[in-house]
């Protein structure tokens, strides 16, 4: 029996992935009503007991029409792995030769052919100069180690499908379509029983009801197949098409909730970080409607005040005014077709529009009317060849009032440069320009600056007296063949080269000064655009400029800081792009008609919030609910809200907190009262007063433990308050200091309590048992929960409503206890890193726990459903390495907050509701029929972002 596939592997180390493997490929897109489509031979299931081992393998090897090796240091160290790949070599086409990575590392080397032997440790040195170009191989290393070997984990299925796809001679895209396929069709076959079964009476009654769930079920799987694929789409299109990702993610959501669906909403969040807008989705093929030249069709612009963007696509179009503030389209200007790749201009204020129509005539617009003001004419185009019909540079003033353009006439040689009134239509000055190439900008004077390339000379012209100033060379500035392209800012003030040598430089100048102040080097912008094109646009803020350089990344690049931070991406190359002024807004177009605004501000970052004091993460107390300072016998309380109060002071009390020692102490709400534990009990403050409230209490013990192992908080009311001594965790009342309730042992651990924001809700943990307490408003606290996590707990947190707690063990496995049904879930997976405590997200969805190793710091998300791992930002938020140089709160409201060692406190959006929020902001449009229908075809799914 012929084979599809052998798979050659390490007995020793990949058995389990080996197994997963086969069986991955045996089910994926098999029909429902067959054991299998494929063969896969694998030599511990597939061969018969044989004393001729190696001559059975060879003939299963003759018989296999693809070859699967599972590449690890261990496996190329294997002498029968070695011996079936040589066999391969010397027998077989090795362009179905495929590698699946399981450890170790696979480096090829473009410009030698072959892999990188240097950096390759999971291949054996037989395969050297055997492959023509770069084989099929698939990472499997981080499946492998978190042992997630199920089509239902959307990173097993995706790599399972890329090996796949060849053995059914199909592309991936149209096996996974296969695979929903075959899952529809069980549906619809169940759908058909059931019709069925309901023609019977009683028994049909009894089957109904049967085939009924047994339909809720198929429909449950379908939905969840549907999410799981939905979600690994949106995954693999992440870094490259994040527009498209986003939607994805949004409708793997909405089908079904799952670990992957959330897993694709934070990687969408992540890879759109910056966007503002995806304004128009592209068509995924190049346009086809281009002007002379191959000029691309799309063009952009951005007022400088970054109010206004105005864009069209095609030849014929409308022009689209966007207002930025309020997020909505403000206008649509008919243009009877702007001239393909024509000029664009928008007045400081985006008032006043100028774009160019066919033949060297331009429309100036009043955009708040959307009116046609009035009509210039530059030439008679008409008479033009098509290389010349169109304007070769334009600028407009920042007031709207003046307008200057190059062309071409039919009776003049070389270009011809004039200035008008847009408010007459007045030309107030006309010269040739003695230049091919002449770049234009108005200054904040309104005088326009000429700069040639060619000659590398700048010129300035007073636009209402036609008076020119003299020439002013660059020293040093390229000129000639050495310069394909030249950019100026808004303002004239700065230049920027492209080169056009192999090896050459891209340059950065200073107009005022006129000296270069930036080289950029041929690997740090490559224009790779099928257009042969950069698009680049300079802002007028300091030294930053906005590049659109590697194909479809658009990037800001800074002189100053001399760094490249990459704003977003696209499928195809971009085209065109345009900025404000001030480099907060950028607007990219690609090559087949995706627009995207993105924003320079990050939505990772979060919101900065008031820290007049500069409090830091070390004056906070462990809960992280109060801040202190003490300085000559005196402490300054403050509480973190993270709300619209932010950090609010309390007052001060009349007793300092000794250097190295954190406080323990909680306020009420309101926080007219402070409860500090000391070495032997507790007393009651007034910090607007410094005044003590009443006596002092003794424990009767001396309060000697590390203060995180001492809860200590009020109550709702402001007067009842939860402390710890002598091994049991009591309700007292401050007024009195009587214990009213006793609520089990203590344990003393770390983190071993945790309140809710609105102090109702109380977790403890005692040993591995969990309990939950409310407050009911009677002066007593409520028992709702108690169950067993049966593993030592390190830490505990609860959701903002109490409805969640989470509990990390000692072994750093996450359990997630659902108060109202008790129901636990522990995760599959460890935490490796940072710290071994988490809080929630302010809708309870997501676990946040702060995260800092020897390179990065930030945060690390965990699905508060399942515990499994979603996603990490990186958000640089303290010293690398460093415990406690930052912290992770929990506001008021449940919000995310994080606090550095330099003061900077800041609100972060988590959670799955305020990430789908803010991809609906960016990505609201519906798939696409054919999408849908291919993955969504016999499901009831509204779209997630209509109302």
């Amino acid at each position: 029996m012929e084979r599809d596939a052998f798979i050659s592997y390490s007995h020793r180390f990949d058995k389990e992935l080996a197994q997963a493997l086969q069986r991955g490929l045996h089910t994926l897109a098999r029909p429902w009503t067959r054991r299998q489509v494929i063969h896969v031979f694998r030599d511990t299931t597939s061969l018969a007991a044989n004393s001729d081992l190696d001559g059975a393998i060879r003939l299963e090897l003759e018989r296999s029409r693809h070859f699967i090796y599972l590449a690890s240091p261990t496996a190329a160290e294997s002498r029968w792995v070695r011996e079936e790949i040589r066999f391969w070599i010397e027998n077989r086409p090795m362009d179905r030769f495929f590698i699946a990575v399981s450890d170790g590392s696979v480096a090829w080397d473009k410009e030698a052919g072959d892999f990188d032997w240097s950096r390759t440790t999971a291949l054996p040195q037989i395969l050297s100069g055997t492959f023509r170009k770069e084989p099929l191989w698939v990472d499997f290393t981080e499946i492998r180690r978190g042992r997630q070997f199920s089509l239902r984990r959307a990173e097993f299925r995706d790599a399972v499908a890329t090996l796949a796809a060849p053995l059914h001679g199909r592309t991936k895209d149209s096996l996974d379509s296969e695979d929903l396929r075959q899952r529809r069709t069980a549906l619809r076959m169940l759908r058909g029983a059931v019709a069925a079964l309901s023609l019977l009476l009683v028994a049909a009654l009894i089957a109904g009801v049967i085939a009924w769930q047994q339909r809720d079920e198929a429909v449950a799987r379908a939905r969840t197949s549907a999410s799981q694929a939905l979600a690994a789409r949106a995954i693999e299109m992440a870094a490259s098409e994040p527009g498209k990702a986003a939607q994805f993610a949004l409708y793997a959501d909405q089908v079904e909730r799952t670990g992957e669906s959330a897993r694709a909403l934070a990687g969408a969040v992540s890879s759109n970080d910056g966007v503002a807008r995806h304004l128009q989705g592209g068509s995924d093929q190049v346009a086809l409607n281009r002007g002379a030249g191959t000029v691309p069709i799309t063009r952009l612009k951005i007022s400088p005040d970054g109010s206004t963007l105005a864009y069209y696509s095609n030849p014929g179009d409308e022009m689209y005014v966007y207002d930025i503030r309020t997020g909505q389209r403000s206008a649509t200007l008919p243009t009877n077709g702007p001239q393909n790749g024509g000029a664009l201009e928008l007045s400081t204020n985006g008032r006043i529009l100028v774009v160019e129509t066919a033949y060297n005539v331009v429309q100036i617009w009043d955009v708040p009317r959307s009116k046609l003001v009035r009509t210039i004419t530059a030439s008679d185009g008409k008479s033009l060849s098509n290389a010349f019909k169109r304007l070769q540079s334009s600028a407009l003033s920042g007031d709207g009032r003046w307008f200057a353009a190059t062309y071409y006439t039919p009776d003049q040689e070389g270009q011809h440069l004039a200035v008008w009134d847009t408010s007459s239509g007045t030309r107030t000055a006309e010269a040739g320009t003695g230049s091919d190439v002449l770049s234009l900008a108005f200054g904040t004077d309104n005088r326009l600056v000429t700069l040639s390339p060619d000659a590398g000379t700048l010129r300035t012209l007073a636009p209402d007296t036609g008076a020119w100033s003299g020439p002013r060379s660059l020293p040093g500035f390229p000129t000639g063949p050495a310069a394909r392209g030249v950019a100026l800012s808004e303002d004239g003030t700065r230049a920027y080269t492209v080169t056009s040598e192999k090896g050459g430089k891209d340059t950065l100048w200073d107009l005022v000064r006129g000296q270069r102040v930036a080289e950029l080097g041929e690997a740090e912008l490559t224009p790779t655009l099928s257009t042969g094109v950069q698009a680049i646009t300079l802002t007028d803020r300091g030294s930053a400029m906005t590049v659109a350089g590697d194909g479809v990344e658009v990037a800001v690049y800074d002189s100053a800081l001399g760094n490249r931070r990459t704003l977003g991406s696209f499928g195809w190359p971009v085209i065109s792009i345009a900025a404000s002024a001030d480099g907060k807004w950028v607007v990219a177009a690609s090559e087949d008609g995706a627009i995207t605004l993105f924003a320079a501000t990050s939505y990772k970052a979060g919101t900065t919030l008031p820290n007049e004091q500069r409090l830091k993460a070390g004056e906070l107390t462990h809960d992280g609910q109060m801040a202190f300072r003490s300085s000559e016998g005196t402490t300054e309380l403050w509480t973190v809200d993270g709300g619209s109060s932010d950090v609010r002071r309390l007052g001060r009390i009349p007793r300092a907190v000794p250097e190295f020692e954190q406080m323990v102490a909680s306020a009420s709400l309101d926080g007219t009262r402070v409860l500090l534990a000391a070495e032997d009990g507790l007393s009651l403050w007034d910090p607007r007063t410094e005044q003590q409230i009443g006596s002092s209490m003794s424990f009767g013990e001396r309060y000697t433990a590390l203060s995180e192992e001492r809860p200590l908080a009020f109550m709702p009311d402001g007067i009842h308050a939860v402390a710890a001594w002598n091994k049991k965790l009591r309700l007292i009342d401050t007024r009195s200091w009587e214990v009213g309730q006793e609520l089990g042992e203590y344990a003393g651990l770390v983190d071993s309590m945790a309140l809710t924001p609105d102090h109702g809700t109380l977790a403890a943990t005692d040993g591995a048992q969990v309990t939950v307490w409310r407050w009911d408003g009677k002066n007593r606290l409520q028992q709702v929960s108690r169950k067993s996590t049966e593993a030592v707990p390190h830490s505990l947190a609860i959701s903002p409503t109490g409805q969640k707690a989470a509990v990390i063990d000692k072994d750093r496995r996450i359990t997630i206890l659902d108060v109202t049904t008790g129901r636990l879930t522990r995760s599959r997976s460890l935490i490796q890193n940072g710290e071994p405590a988490v809080r929630f997200s302010q809708d309870s969805s997501v676990l946040v726990q702060s995260l800092s190793n020897p390179t990065e710091t930030g945060l690390q998300f965990w699905s508060a459903t399942t515990g499994d791992p979603l996603g990490f930002w990186n958000l640089g938020l303290g010293t690398p390495g460093e415990a406690r140089s930052w912290r992770v709160l929990t506001g008021r409201d449940g919000a995310v907050l994080t606090l550095t060692k330099d003061g900077a406190l800041v609100r972060h959006n988590i959670g799955l509701t305020p990430w789908r929020a803010a991809l609906c902001a960016l990505a609201p449009d519906p798939l696409p029929d054919d999408e849908r229908n291919r993955y969504l075809k016999d499901l009831r799914v509204e779209a997630p972002c209509h109302p």
